[in-house]
Formats: C-alpha cells, structure tokens, sequence
C-alpha cells in the first residue's frame, strides 16, 4: 500500500513539474494548450548567438541558443480572430511572460512577415565562455554542450562565484527554463526567460470600413489617438519638420507577389508619437494601430516603432517616385521597414492610436 502511494505521489510530483515547465498558449488561437514535445516535434530548428541583458540594460550572459520560430509554434495552434470587422491577423499583438512575472509584446508581423525565423523560442542553451575558462567544478555546465530546459533548470553555478562576483565581472547567469527571444532587437532587446505563456491577443476594437473609399477617397489629415484615448490634431507642419527618411523596395506581398519596385519617402513614425508616451513608460510594453479609411489595418510592436534604428522602423510616407501618393494610396501611408512582405503597408492612413496596455 505504501509503495503504490509513493509510486503515485512521485508520478504526481512529476506531472507537476512537467506542467510548470510547459509555456501554455492561449487568447485568439484555434488550438490552446501547452507547448510540449509534440507541438514543436518536427519543425525547423534554428540556432543562434545572442547577448543577453538584465532588466536595467547590463550585460548578463552570452549564449548560443537552439530553437524554433514562433511563428511555427503559432501555426499549429491556428490563430483565429473573433469578428471584429478585419479578416486578417495583421492587427494582432502577442505578449509573452516569465515565471518571475516579467513580460514583453510583439506584433504579428515581427513573429509572421521578416525575412528571417524572427522570434525564436528556445529550449537548448549553451554558455559563451573565454576559451581557456577552466571546466565547471559540477561537469554538468561543459560549454560545449548544448543544455535542455530539464538540464539547465539542475545547474549549480556556486562553483563559479569566486570568479564572476569580483568588481571586474558580474556574477554568472544561466537562463532557465523556455526562453523567449526577438533576435532582431540585438543587445538589451526582449528577452524572456522561464517562459510560463504567450497569449496571442485582439485589439478589442471593432473595425468601421468603407469599401466605397478603397480607391478615390483621400484623407487630408489623420487623426493621431493618445494612450488615454483622447483624439489629437496631426499638423502636416509639424510632419514637415522631422527628418526626412528615402527608400528604394521592391514590394512583395504575401496575396499578390511582386508589387513593384518604388522609391518612397517619408518621416519615422516614432517623431510623430514620441511626444504622446507618458513619461517613465517603457515604450516596449505600447503597441500601435493603424487604421486605413477603407478598414484595413495593422498593428506595430512599441519596440519596433520607438526603439528601431532607421534601417528598420515603421515609415510614415507622403511620396512615391517622387510624386504625392494620390487616389488609392490618400496623403499619407505607413510602410514598414523591417518587414519582408509589404501586408502591414497601410494605405490612406484615417487613425494612428498609441495604446498602453
């Protein structure tokens, strides 16, 4: 009687933990549930080296992680919108979280439209150690060997503090767990460790299109939606004054293929939205949405608007070869630097609302 209990109390104890180290998907999916060995068994796995920071930007360790796009992961779990007046998954955000309750958001498009695997979601890490680093006293942290979630999570680094504790290093870190990355961002991007789940979201606001203005409808002036919902005025001489930003792209869309080669110009997004962040507020947690007047939109990450270098940010654009935009296109439309596919190319841009979740 007391060995078949303890048999059981030990499966249980096993359950739970398996359960705890499983990230749970949820929110506008098809298909919730945990990520295990079977939702990612047969996809592509990639393999990168990132620099790693803590939450106040200082260096915290050097990996080489091993992984599966999040975009893949999403697939299986089939995302799928409620009825909000937009058919499309463009305007949906993910946000992701840490047993240690830290969290981080992206947009679809960062997870869905780049031209590499864009978020990687790991569950192999190996550290970076100097290559005359003398081997770990408990054998189980050899550099060259690539180390599960269940390996890492075992991890004794108490070997290692009379080393990494001084003035000259900081004390040796090895991320636990599932481990979320946007490796696009480069050091002190968004980086979650000990992954517990990822919601895949809506917007909660219901589309009002107007298919009638798809083609000769021009909007003069946008209106611009702070973070506390109140509408403010966009000034065309305050657009008029920022840094002016030229491109050259050939566009690619994921319906219709090629869609030519255009030379646009235009002012980083984050100009016109800087100002409206309330100070303090980590614009990383923010997302923006873009509303066109014919009803179709799309949705940008806060870091992709506000921490982005030129080669990558969200572009507000009032020319093409040269000339205005006009009928079809409206005075101005936002193009999307990062971005491989031109889906979340809005045209005839009506709204640009700055939300805080």
């Amino acid at each position: 009687m007391l060995k078949a209990f303890l048999s059981t109390a030990i499966s249980l104890s096993a359950l739970f933990c398996a359960s705890q180290e499983a990230p749970k998907v949820s929110g506008a999916v098809a298909k919730p549930g945990f990520i295990d060995s079977k939702a990612v068994q047969g996809l592509n796995k990639y393999t990168r080296l990132v620099k790693i920071a803590d939450s106040k930007g200082g260096f915290l360790c050097s990996l080489e992680l091993s992984g599966y796009a999040l975009r893949d992961v999403l697939e299986r779990k089939e995302i799928k919108k409620e009825n909000d007046g937009f058919d499309r998954p463009l305007d949906t955000f993910i946000t992701a979280k840490g047993r240690d309750g830290k969290s981080v958001l992206f947009s679809y498009g960062e997870a869905y439209l780049g031209d590499g695997e864009g978020v990687l979601l790991a569950d192999g890490a190996r550290m970076i150690l100097p290559h005359r680093h003398p081997p770990l006293e408990d054998k189980k942290n050899d550099p060259a060997i690539m180390l599960d979630v269940k390996k890492r999570g075992a991890i004794n680094l108490e070997s290692c503090a009379s080393c990494h504790d001084g003035e000259a290093y900081s004390r040796l870190h090895f991320p636990k767990g599932w481990l979320l990355i946007a490796v696009q961002d480069g050091f002190a991007g968004r980086f979650i460790e000990d992954l517990t789940e990822i919601t895949v979201a809506q917007v909660g606001i219901k589309v009002e299109s107007d298919k009638s203005k798809s083609r000769d409808y021009i909007v003069e002036s946008p209106t611009i939606i702070g973070p506390e919902g109140k509408p403010h005025e966009f000034k065309p001489e305050d657009f008029n004054k920022l840094p002016r930003l030229r491109v050259e792209d050939a566009g690619i869309g994921l319906g219709r293929g090629y869609r030519g080669t255009s030379v646009w110009e235009g002012v980083p997004l984050k100009g016109l939205l800087q100002h409206f962040l309330p100070k303090g507020v980590d614009p990383r947690r923010a997302y923006v949405l873009v509303t066109a007047a014919d009803g179709y939109r799309c949705l940008y990450s806060g870091a992709e608007v506000f921490n982005n270098s030129d080669e990558k940010c969200a572009l507000m654009i009032d020319r093409k070869n040269g000339e205005p935009l006009g009928k079809g296109a409206g005075v101005y439309a936002i193009l999307p630097r990062g971005d491989f596919f031109v889906d979340r190319h809005a045209r005839m841009v009506k709204e640009v609302r700055l939300v805080i979740p």
